[in-house]
């Protein structure tokens, strides 16, 4: 492992995990949002997911921003009902999400202290693909609002650059005034948090908490479930 000025984390399904809240707050905001709140939501679930899914491709792929994303999975969900709308209606619906969301997102108290652990020894970062608001909405949640800020925290729609491409890794390291190879980044995304940044010559740890298969190459540093591991990883080395 070489020297180790930085680490950059990804944020969603590495310091906020998806599963703890994401099913819950979307199904209660279609049952609360007046425009879905009479459909069946049995029926219009699944079809969101079908949208989702579709879309979420597009967004890493580059094809979509967030924003777009966002829109798309909710006119195309309402549609398949039989529903008409458009951009205003799916951003309403999305402020609506993330009021209902606040609640469920977890405030850790023990990722917050080994974020705080690491912090008294490397400067950190995060990266993340998403729209400002949202994504720092998660963070004020989770209690990090003190540890990341405007200045610490890249997010693609500000960047103007999202993950897996050059400039998403390489304009954090130049804002920390690093070399890339001083870098390391954590992330559960195979192609997003290992591939991307170790192209650009970062070290990268792999966020595995979901036990997926490995791929062959590249070679990260070390694959870990929990940030403890990245601790000890560190301490040792």
């Amino acid at each position: 492992m070489e020297p180790v000025r930085i680490i950059l984390f990804d944020l969603d399904d590495t310091l906020l995990h998806f599963d703890d809240y994401w099913t819950v707050s979307m199904q209660e905001t279609f049952r609360t949002f007046p425009l879905t709140a009479g459909i069946d939501l049995e029926v219009l679930f699944p079809v969101f997911l079908e949208k989702d899914e579709l879309y979420h491709i597009e967004w890493l792929e580059g094809r979509l921003d967030g924003s777009e994303f966002r829109r798309h999975r909710f006119i195309d969900t309402l549609a398949a009902v039989g529903v008409d709308t458009g951009p205003e209606e799916a951003d309403a619906f999305e402020r609506w999400y993330w009021s209902v969301r606040a609640p469920h997102i977890p405030h850790d108290t023990s990722l917050i202290a080994k974020l705080q652990r690491l912090a008294g020894t490397y400067p950190l970062g995060i990266v993340t693909n998403g729209t400002t608001e949202d994504q720092f909405n998660k963070l004020n949640r989770m209690g990090l609002d003190t540890l990341f800020t405007q200045e610490n925290v890249f997010i693609s729609d500000a960047m103007g650059a999202a993950k897996p491409t050059p400039d998403s890794y390489l304009i954090p390291a130049r804002a920390f005034g690093v070399r890339p190879e001083e870098v390391l980044f954590v992330g559960d995304s195979w192609q997003n948090d290992v591939e991307g940044p170790m192209r650009q010559g970062m070290q990268a740890v792999w966020m595995n908490r979901k036990g997926l298969p490995q791929p062959a190459e590249p070679k990260p540093v070390a694959v870990i479930t929990d940030l403890a591991e990245l601790e000890k990883l560190l301490a040792d080395r």
